[in-house]
């Protein structure tokens, strides 16, 4: 399924099914996701995500269908990026993977410089990565993953360790990667609230694709006719919803409830509309 027209696909998944000790945990899934795309998939503990994730970066081999990712680069990060982290100082963290492609120094230092660049995050790069905070070590990953210069990121869970503060700096830096940077984000989380600004969300139940939506307002709007088990939006998803219900698609709230407001004064106003 593809959900943005005209761009050509970046990954896709053809009746992959994965089974492990005699249980099958990914059931004959097709998936298409455009290049250059911010697409989410949701769905709660337990239903498969993880694997996904593993079966589109190439850590685990399908038993059945197949996996294309059209010769992009394709690169994951963890929802406890401490897991990711191999050097006790970033900038040799994020040359780590450059050095074992056997690049040249002055293309290594480059990529350090680039990558640290895109995520906001020069000041970090003689920091211990013990010293760091959740976050900045979450966009130190980050940073490692654009060294290698990959075309696709995978998110696993990728804010579930994160405050909220840090949640909100890394989702936005991953909304600036996929829009400034052009890479293809594939955002597979428990809580939609984490897939606001993904172009098309699928929600994986028990290994398999039951819906998919243009964005979270879609299965916001659906929502009370298509419960997700395990999975309820939060109240600013809530709210947004109510706001597009009314047609206001404006996604900063303080803008959008002025229009809201607006819209109530003058209706209100003894020569609005409604008078």
């Amino acid at each position: 399924m593809t959900e943005k027209e005209g761009l050509p696909p970046a990954i896709t998944l053809s009746g992959v099914a994965f089974s492990f000790e005699n249980r099958t945990i990914i059931r004959n899934i097709d998936l298409e996701v455009p290049k250059g795309s911010y697409f989410g998939v949701v769905g709660r503990n337990g239903s498969g995500k993880t694997t996904l994730a593993y079966l589109i970066t190439g850590i685990l081999t399908p038993h059945q269908g197949s996996i294309d990712t059209h010769g992009l680069r394709v690169g994951l990060v963890l929802a406890n990026p401490a897991n990711q982290v191999v050097s006790l100082v970033v900038e040799e963290d994020i040359a780590f993977g450059p050095e074992n492609m056997a690049l040249p120094s002055a293309e290594i230092n480059e990529r350090i410089d680039s990558s640290l660049g895109a995520i906001h995050g020069e000041y970090l790069r003689r920091e211990l990565t013990s010293a760091i905070s959740g976050g900045e070590l979450a966009k130190v990953v980050f940073a490692g993953q654009l060294a290698l210069d990959v075309d696709v990121l995978v998110l696993d869970e990728g804010t579930v360790m994160l405050d909220p503060l840090s949640r909100f700096t890394l989702l936005d830096t991953v909304r600036e990667l996929n829009r400034k940077y052009g890479k293809t984000i594939i955002h597979i989380s428990h809580r939609l609230d984490d897939l606001e600004c993904a172009d098309s969300v699928v929600v994986i139940e028990d290994g398999m694709t039951t819906l998919c939506s243009q964005g979270v307002l879609g299965l916001i709007k659906d929502y009370p006719r298509q419960h997700i088990p395990g999975i309820e939006p939060g109240e600013r998803l809530l709210y947004r919803g109510f706001l597009n219900s009314l047609g206001i698609e404006e996604i900063g709230l303080e803008q959008a409830t002025r229009q809201l407001v607006e819209r109530f004064l003058l209706r209100q106003s003894p020569d609005g509309p409604g008078n």
